[in-house]
């Protein structure tokens, strides 16, 4: 048996304005989807969720099908076999410390933990950007669209700067980011969210454009106070950063009420993450940790959730 676990990953900076051209900062987060695989006689694939607390099994030739249950789990035990160049009968057994469709990867960390557990099964020995690309894969047959930040997230670990059209660059820091995250479990979509700002920027180029140009700017200048260890200044920024997704409309009354009872509890800085309307703030809590995760969590599903400097593992294995 072999257990291979992936990270979780936020959106620091840029969402929305990544869209555009403008970069992103994007963190992996130490909740973990953990994946054990275990060979088997028979031709199938049987899978469990302790997080659904429930098991399908599947033919090997289902595999190709991206759709329906366990969908990423299935496509990524069929590229891993086309890798391997092998297939074998598999028992997965998946259990996750993210929360479903909350905006915090799960998709792409179930896919890359799948990934490394079944190849490191079949004695198939990928290198982390071979890994990063067969994840993007996955979520691409799954999705129909998807960009790579995810996976990568999933695959390298730490803090990655993205600039859509030139790569993925990961930074070198030193030091804790402690995070805190609050989930307002309400589902939303980003497809949606995408959709309206866009509208809106088509209706008033000449207001939208200047904030997200500023978007843009605030998550250039975090990348510099990041390498730098200036966590006040990263905070402030968060600030920022908020009002302007506020001004573009993708925040609600519940996420920017959670960002400021972060802040209120002594939050360096708080802001949404991710496409909005509905899902994950995120807080820098800095000194004040226990403190803002109290007042978080009597609002909301509060966890801390600090950067994470190693990305896929393997944890176990005989």
């Amino acid at each position: 048996m072999i257990v291979a676990s992936a990270p979780g990953k936020v959106i620091l900076f840029g969402e929305h304005a990544v869209v555009y051209g403008e970069p992103a900062l994007v963190g992996a987060i130490e909740r973990r989807v953990r994946v054990s695989a275990r060979r088997l006689k028979e031709g199938v694939l049987r899978v469990y969720s302790d997080a659904l607390g429930e098991g399908r099994e599947f033919s090997l030739d289902e595999l190709q099908d991206a759709g329906g249950a366990f969908r990423y789990v299935k496509r990524a035990v069929g590229v891993a076999f086309e890798e391997a160049g092998e297939s074998s009968g598999l028992e997965l057994r998946i259990s996750s410390e993210l929360p479903p469709a909350s905006g915090l990867g799960s998709s792409a960390a179930v896919a890359v933990a799948t990934l490394k557990a079944v190849l490191a099964l079949l004695g198939a020995d990928v290198g982390a950007e071979r890994l990063a690309s067969l994840g993007h894969r996955v979520e691409l047959e799954v999705q129909g669209s998807a960009s790579p930040t995810d996976t990568a997230a999933a695959t390298y670990g730490g803090v990655l700067f993205v600039r859509p059209g030139r790569g993925i660059e990961r930074l070198s820091l030193e030091g804790e980011l402690p995070l805190i995250v609050g989930n307002t479990r309400k589902e939303r979509s980003t497809k949606l969210l995408v959709a309206r700002v866009r509208e809106l920027r088509e209706a008033l180029p000449e207001v939208v454009d200047p904030i997200i140009g500023s978007i843009g700017r605030v998550t250039r200048e975090a990348r510099r106070c990041l390498e730098e260890g200036e966590l006040s200044r990263v905070g402030m920024l968060m600030n920022i950063n908020h009002g302007l997704l506020e001004a573009l409309g993708v925040s609600t009354e519940e996420l920017s009420r959670l960002v400021h009872i972060a802040r209120s509890a002594g939050a360096e800085g708080a802001k949404l993450t991710g496409a909005g309307g509905g899902g994950c703030m995120l807080a820098l809590a800095g000194e004040r940790h226990g403190r803002v995760l109290e007042a978080l969590g009597k609002r909301c599903e509060a966890m801390p959730a600090g950067v994470t400097f190693q990305g896929v593992r393997i944890e176990g294995g005989r």
